[in-house]
């Protein structure tokens, strides 16, 4: 169900990685050391925690954190930060749900 779910949205490549870094569903990638340099530089610096991360380029990348040390990675080629950004916040409580079924 998780993997239909991360694989159904057009234009997107999806995939939920554990907090120690290995693919859960979906098939897009993510890099679980980067999300975890930005959780304890967060801790360090005291500014609250990662909740989601933004990256611009050739291609966009929102990360999102998911209850339980998970984290959710949306990419596209083609759709702006914004449109991935609302993805991932419609998806978080859906997947926090199929994770603790």
């Amino acid at each position: 169900m998780l993997t239909r779910l991360l694989t159904n949205l057009d234009q997107i490549e999806a995939c939920l990685l554990s907090g120690k870094g290995e693919l859960m569903g979906g098939e897009g990638k993510g890099n679980i050391t980067l999300f975890h340099r930005a959780m304890k530089m967060a801790t360090t610096l005291k500014i609250g925690r990662v909740e989601e991360m933004w990256f611009e380029g050739e291609a966009t990348l929102v990360t999102t954190a998911i209850r339980g040390g998970s984290s959710l990675w949306l990419s596209s080629d083609v759709l702006p930060v914004g449109r991935l950004s609302h993805e991932a916040r419609t998806l978080r409580p859906v997947i926090e749900d199929l994770l603790e079924v």
